[in-house]
């Protein structure tokens, strides 16, 4: 059935939300650039021509964090300079009603490139994210004693693929190569999961449908622009993961997820446990593929052996009024787990079992 297009009262709730979980999550400035795109929209600006309405779930497709991505991206690149007077990293001026202008003008001055961010999913590429699947990677490795094959979907610019090369600190718990490049920090609530190193992985690709080309001009800082910009250690983090992303050039591609996935899993790795990933996609992907992706692995997971199991290990968001979940589920057997609840960018871990 065809969704209705939601109207401008409803991207303006929508609006509200996300304005909200900025406030929430430390991001007070990206809250007052929200702020900013709620008054254009609602006094008729540019933005509500092209945001409005909008033919799905301005919620679930994260409409507002396109429209801060698209501004982002231009301040980075150099194209708004009047508005990146007011960006952390960029000016020092503080936030004016001038702000609303300098944004009306930067999206008039570059329809093209506005829309062309809109029409997509934002791509953070959250490190953070590892974070909270390492402690799920390494509770498979646990439980069937295997080194590991992964499958990410959604993958992005392929930087979470490389969270074995990435080190861990929770608190005064450290995992990882102390001379790792790329080092996240997180907050362990719980039961310490009692990891002391990190899995053993001897295969990993990805897929995206639109995937990241860090080789190509401008897409390092497309892909940072999603990162608000006053988080400063996000921002240092997905610099140096692009980085040894640009270095290992981590196995992406172009394709649809269930095809893609119908493919890998017709020749698994022989002799380790095959890991389906994915973190906060799962809105993002039609109904047809996440049924197909869930048959799939359904048919796949019933043929599984103890000797070439399968997981399925998640975090994505399932209310937009409550946190992640991260979801494990191990065949043979098929039980899915909540193992347990995270901050949507890593933040924090609060392991349940």
């Amino acid at each position: 059935m065809t969704q209705t297009p939601a109207t401008l009262e409803e991207v303006a709730r929508a609006a509200d939300i996300q304005i909200m979980w900025c406030q929430q999550n430390g991001a007070p400035f990206t809250a007052q650039v929200l702020q900013a795109i709620r008054e254009n929209l609602t006094s008729g600006g540019t933005l509500a021509r092209l945001m409005t309405p909008w033919p799905g779930n301005p919620l679930a497709d994260a409409l507002l964090l396109r429209a801060t991505g698209a501004l982002h991206f231009m301040v980075r690149i150099g194209k708004a300079p009047d508005l990146a007077a007011y960006y952390p990293g960029h000016g020092d001026k503080p936030w004016d009603a001038g702000a609303g202008r300098a944004i009306e003008d930067a999206v008039v001055a570059h329809l093209a490139l506005v829309k062309d961010t809109l029409s997509r999913p934002p791509q953070t590429n959250e490190t953070g994210r590892s974070a909270v699947l390492m402690p799920g990677y390494a509770e498979i490795a646990r439980r069937t004693g295997l080194p590991l094959s992964i499958l990410e979907i959604g993958a992005s610019a392929g930087l979470n693929l490389l969270w074995d090369r990435f080190a861990y600190r929770y608190g005064d718990r450290f995992v990882g190569d102390t001379n790792a490049s790329v080092v996240i920090n997180a907050e362990w609530r719980g039961t310490w999961c009692n990891v002391e190193h990190l899995p053993r992985v001897v295969a990993k690709r990805g897929c995206d449908r639109t995937p990241f080309d860090l080789s190509a001009p401008g897409a390092a800082d497309r892909l940072i622009a999603y990162v608000w910009p006053e988080q400063k250690e996000r921002l240092v983090r997905i610099e140096a993961a692009i980085a040894l992303a640009q270095g290992e050039k981590p196995s992406l591609e172009k394709a649809d997820a269930g095809d893609w996935l119908e493919r890998q899993l017709a020749s698994q790795v022989p002799g380790a446990a095959t890991v389906i990933a994915h973190t906060i996609v799962w809105q993002y992907i039609a109904r047809e593929t996440r049924e197909k992706i869930e048959a799939l692995l359904k048919s796949t997971g019933d043929r599984a052996t103890e000797a070439a199991p399968l997981a399925w290990l998640t975090l994505e968001q399932y209310a937009p009024d409550q946190f992640p979940e991260v979801r494990l589920t191990l065949w043979p057997g098929g039980q899915t787990q909540k193992i347990a609840t995270a901050h949507p960018h890593g933040a924090w871990i609060e392991w349940l079992l």
